[in-house]
């Protein structure tokens, strides 16, 4: 009942998310841009693979792998398609 289940996903999933989201900045950085939107796009990448990753570890969660990988890109597409959005409104 208050054991550690779930703590493989929750190192996975962090670290991995972590790691993207600022190699995303940097990237964004690289590229002239304030960083904002590779932090966004990494970490949403980032959250899509740790938690496939951590589903995948984590004997708890693995009958759910596909699931949650297709929830985390359900919403990075969302995300793309609202930002862009935004951006249109921003330059009319």
């Amino acid at each position: 009942m208050f054991g550690l289940e779930g703590e493989i996903f929750g190192l996975l999933d962090n670290g991995v998310l972590a790691i993207c989201a600022l190699l995303g900045i940097d990237l964004d950085q690289r590229l002239g841009r304030s960083g904002v939107h590779g932090a966004l796009f990494g970490g949403l990448i980032g959250n899509t693979l740790s938690d496939g990753i951590g589903a995948v570890a984590d004997p708890a969660l693995r009958d759910h792998v596909l699931g949650i990988t297709a929830g985390c890109l359900e919403v990075f597409v969302a995300v793309w398609i609202g930002v862009r959005i935004w951006q249109a409104f921003k330059t009319a």
